[in-house]
C-alpha cells in the first residue's frame, strides 16, 4: 500500500485555511483518492474539548493532529489539516513525522481576517472577551519556506487549490496530468 501525503494549511484565524483544504479535498476525491480533512477546530471540539489556547495547549493540539495525520497517511489516506499551528516548530514536527508533507501558507492580512470573522472570534476580541488570538494577541510565525504560499487577496479559492494541486504533482505525490491537448 502506498503511503498518503499530509497537507498542512497554516495561517491566522479566518485566513481561509478550511475553505482551501475543502477545495483541495474535493479535487482529490474527484480523482478517486482517499482523503481525510482534519479541521483543527473540529478535532479540538470532539477529541479535546477541555484543551485551552495556552502555548502548551496549542503544542499538544498540533502534536495530536500531526500524530493522527501520520497514522492515517501510513495507511494510504491523504490528509488535509487546517490548523493555525502558530509556531514553526509545531509544523516542523509534523514534517518530521509525516513522510510526504506539504506546508501551505494561507497568507491573509489581519484586517481581511477581521472583516471575514466567520466564527465571531475577532468581534469577541474587540469586546475584550478573548485575548489569545494567534497573530493578534499571541505570536504567529509565518513559514519561511512553505511549499505553497497563497496570498488570498491575490488568488481565488480555485486558484489557490490549483496551486496546491500543482505542488502535489511537482513533488511526485500525484501523477502528472496530461494537458487537454494530450501532450
Amino acid at each position: 500500500m502506498e503511503k498518503g501525503f499530509v497537507v498542512w494549511f497554516t495561517g491566522v484565524p479566518a485566513s481561509g485555511k478550511s475553505t482551501l483544504a475543502t477545495a483541495v479535498q474535493q479535487r482529490l476525491e474527484n480523482m478517486g483518492l482517499p482523503v481525510e480533512n482534519l479541521d483543527a477546530d473540529e478535532v479540538r471540539a470532539n477529541l479535546s474539548p477541555n484543551l485551552g489556547y495556552t502555548e502548551e495547549a496549542r503544542d499538544e493540539n498540533t502534536k495530536r493532529l500531526a500524530w493522527f495525520a501520520q497514522k492515517m497517511s501510513t495507511y494510504g489516506a491523504n490528509v488535509m489539516i487546517a490548523a493555525v499551528a502558530p509556531r514553526q516548530a509545531y509544523r516542523d514536527r509534523a514534517r518530521e513525522w509525516c513522510d510526504k508533507f506539504v506546508e501551505v501558507f494561507v497568507d491573509t492580512p489581519l484586517e481581511v481576517c477581521q472583516q471575514r470573522d466567520p466564527k465571531g472570534l475577532y468581534a469577541r476580541a474587540a469586546r475584550g472577551e478573548v485575548n489569545d488570538i494567534a497573530g493578534m494577541h499571541q505570536p504567529y510565525e509565518a513559514p519561511d519556506a512553505a511549499e505553497v504560499h497563497i496570498r488570498t487577496t491575490e488568488s481565488s479559492i480555485d486558484e489557490g487549490a490549483e496551486m496546491v494541486m500543482g505542488a502535489l504533482t511537482a513533488m511526485g505525490y500525484l501523477p502528472a496530468v496530461l494537458s487537454q491537448t494530450g501532450e
